[in-house]
């Protein structure tokens, strides 16, 4: 199990996307339902481990029109990979409305996903943010590892 180093972790508001404070790493190890509890803000967090798993950062929310929490991430991986990702995503994140979109953005040149982690095998409402970015992070691993086949 790969261990994260957040390095970036801030508090940001949904409405306008401006951080509301920089959180020190010890805030990491708060649940992740801190985000159903405080409905107007997202997560955003940065590591050099996401590196390695070709994306840069991620946003971590709670919908609150599916009541999912989400990881927003962009993925830096070629367009022709699309029937590998979508199928990974159908095979790998439980079934609910609203569960995973992915779209690859010409102008980015990477794949743009929405995934609910609450709808990945092990994610428990009461994971640390840390744990739920690991838990993530393993799960973008198994998919290039699939796409790469």
């Amino acid at each position: 199990m790969v261990k994260l180093h957040l390095e970036v972790l801030e508090r940001c508001s949904k409405e306008t996307e401006d951080t509301i404070t920089a959180e020190n790493i010890e805030f990491a190890a708060t649940p992740i339902h801190y985000l159903k509890d405080n409905q107007g803000e997202f997560i955003y967090t940065e590591c050099a481990e996401f590196n390695d798993i070709r994306i840069d950062a991620v946003a971590l929310e709670f919908d609150d029109a599916f009541n999912l929490y989400t990881a927003l991430f962009g993925l830096k991986l070629q367009k022709k990979h699309s029937e590998a990702i979508r199928s990974y995503l159908k095979e790998n994140v439980k079934s609910a409305l609203g569960s995973s979109s992915a779209s690859f953005s010409g102008q980015e040149g990477l794949w743009e996903l929405n995934i609910a982690v609450d709808c990945i095998e092990g994610f428990h409402e009461q994971s640390s943010i840390e744990e739920v970015c690991e838990l993530l992070y393993h799960f973008v691993a198994r998919l290039l590892n699939t796409v790469e086949k």
